[in-house]
């Protein structure tokens, strides 16, 4: 392919890129007002109990995971595509933060769902429990990817 039509294919990918990313950033900010917005009318209500502010937090750390989505996006795709510096432990670094707060999420609907089963029927509590063991395992998941990205590069 001739040199100018592989730069306006690259150029069309990262004007892609970006409106992806200014749609998730855009999405995330519908949530993050959503959450504020239920927190202030549960509040004014009386209807404002611990439970339904640990939903809107899982909702505030939702939408936490979707801007770091975006910025990973935008920071490996368009900012960073085509430098020939490789950053491995920046790429660690960046995968493990979002990678926690995709666990963090888990492991807070774990324990809401685990409060909420276990004031109404305790029978259905298997659910609650499959979801902090897999929150557990991905923690666990993490930490070896962490181990086997180091050794990696003391290695290289």
């Amino acid at each position: 392919m001739k040199k100018q039509t592989i730069n306006t294919i690259i150029t069309l990918s990262n004007f892609g890129y970006i409106a992806a990313c200014i749609v998730l950033y855009l999405i995330a900010l519908c949530i993050l007002i959503s959450a504020v917005w239920g927190i202030i009318a549960d509040m004014r209500s009386g209807a404002y109990t611990v439970y339904k502010l640990l939903d809107e937090v899982g909702l505030i750390v939702f939408s936490m995971a979707v801007i770091d989505v975006g910025k990973y996006l935008m920071l490996e795709e368009v900012i960073r595509k085509g430098k020939n510096e490789y950053h491995p432990a920046q790429t660690r670094k960046t995968l493990t933060k979002f990678a926690i707060i995709i666990a963090s999420a888990l492991s807070l609907e774990g324990l809401v769902l685990t409060i909420e089963v276990a004031k109404q029927d305790i029978t259905k509590i298997l659910y609650p429990v499959c979801v902090l063991i897999t929150a557990t395992i991905f923690i666990i998941g993490i930490g070896v990817y962490q181990l086997l990205n180091a050794r990696s590069e003391l290695k290289d």
